[in-house]
Protein backbone atom coordinates (compact mmCIF):
# COMPACT_ATOMS: atom_id res chain seq x y z
CA UNK A 1 0.00 0.00 0.00
CA UNK A 2 2.84 2.12 1.08
CA UNK A 3 4.29 2.23 -2.87
CA UNK A 4 0.75 2.38 -4.12
CA UNK A 5 0.06 5.45 -2.64
CA UNK A 6 3.77 6.73 -3.36
CA UNK A 7 3.37 6.29 -6.85
CA UNK A 8 0.32 8.04 -7.35
CA UNK A 9 2.01 10.80 -4.90
CA UNK A 10 4.99 11.07 -7.36
CA UNK A 11 2.62 10.36 -10.42
CA UNK A 12 0.59 13.21 -9.30
CA UNK A 13 3.48 15.68 -8.55
CA UNK A 14 5.25 15.16 -11.70
CA UNK A 15 1.70 15.42 -13.78
CA UNK A 16 1.43 19.21 -12.18
CA UNK A 17 5.06 20.04 -13.01
CA UNK A 18 4.26 19.35 -16.69
CA UNK A 19 6.36 16.17 -16.72
CA UNK A 20 6.54 12.42 -17.78
CA UNK A 21 6.50 9.40 -16.97
CA UNK A 22 7.46 5.50 -17.90
CA UNK A 23 4.24 3.66 -16.45
CA UNK A 24 5.53 1.47 -13.38
CA UNK A 25 4.73 -1.15 -10.89
CA UNK A 26 7.66 -1.72 -8.86
CA UNK A 27 9.11 0.39 -6.49
CA UNK A 28 10.51 2.96 -8.78
CA UNK A 29 9.57 5.42 -11.95
CA UNK A 30 11.16 6.79 -14.62
CA UNK A 31 11.02 10.13 -15.28
CA UNK A 32 10.86 11.73 -18.46
CA UNK A 33 12.59 15.35 -18.96
CA UNK A 34 12.65 15.81 -22.55
CA UNK A 35 16.63 16.39 -22.69
CA UNK A 36 19.70 15.14 -21.14
CA UNK A 37 19.34 15.31 -17.11
CA UNK A 38 23.05 15.57 -16.11
CA UNK A 39 22.65 19.22 -14.94
CA UNK A 40 19.17 18.33 -13.48
CA UNK A 41 20.77 15.05 -11.41
CA UNK A 42 23.40 17.17 -10.36
CA UNK A 43 21.24 20.20 -9.15
CA UNK A 44 19.08 17.82 -7.22
CA UNK A 45 21.94 16.12 -5.58
CA UNK A 46 22.75 19.61 -4.40
CA UNK A 47 19.15 19.78 -2.98
CA UNK A 48 20.52 16.70 -1.18
CA UNK A 49 18.24 14.67 -3.30
CA UNK A 50 19.61 11.43 -4.85
CA UNK A 51 18.61 10.00 -8.06
CA UNK A 52 19.61 7.55 -10.46
CA UNK A 53 20.76 8.97 -13.97
CA UNK A 54 20.03 6.07 -16.51
CA UNK A 55 21.47 7.50 -19.66
CA UNK A 56 24.52 4.11 -19.48
CA UNK A 57 20.74 2.26 -20.24
CA UNK A 58 20.30 4.32 -23.30
CA UNK A 59 18.00 6.68 -21.36
CA UNK A 60 19.62 10.17 -21.21
CA UNK A 61 16.38 12.02 -21.13
CA UNK A 62 14.89 10.20 -17.88
CA UNK A 63 15.50 10.07 -14.24
CA UNK A 64 14.87 6.41 -11.96
CA UNK A 65 13.56 7.71 -8.71
CA UNK A 66 12.66 5.40 -5.99
CA UNK A 67 9.02 5.42 -4.47
CA UNK A 68 9.65 6.95 -0.84
CA UNK A 69 7.29 7.52 1.87
CA UNK A 70 5.10 10.79 1.90
CA UNK A 71 7.56 12.83 3.25
CA UNK A 72 10.64 11.98 1.18
CA UNK A 73 8.69 11.65 -1.95
CA UNK A 74 7.53 15.74 -1.00
CA UNK A 75 10.78 16.39 -0.21
CA UNK A 76 11.99 15.38 -4.25
CA UNK A 77 8.84 16.89 -5.58
CA UNK A 78 9.70 20.07 -4.10
CA UNK A 79 13.25 19.81 -4.92
CA UNK A 80 12.43 19.23 -8.41
CA UNK A 81 10.34 22.51 -8.92
CA UNK A 82 12.61 24.51 -7.17
CA UNK A 83 15.67 22.63 -9.63
CA UNK A 84 13.23 23.06 -12.85
CA UNK A 85 12.69 27.18 -11.48
CA UNK A 86 8.57 25.75 -11.32
CA UNK A 87 8.58 26.09 -7.30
Amino acid sequence: RLNDAGMLQLESGLRALGLGWIPSKGNFIAVDFARDTAAINQALLREGVIVRPVAGYGMPNFLRVSIGTREENGRFLDALARVLGRG
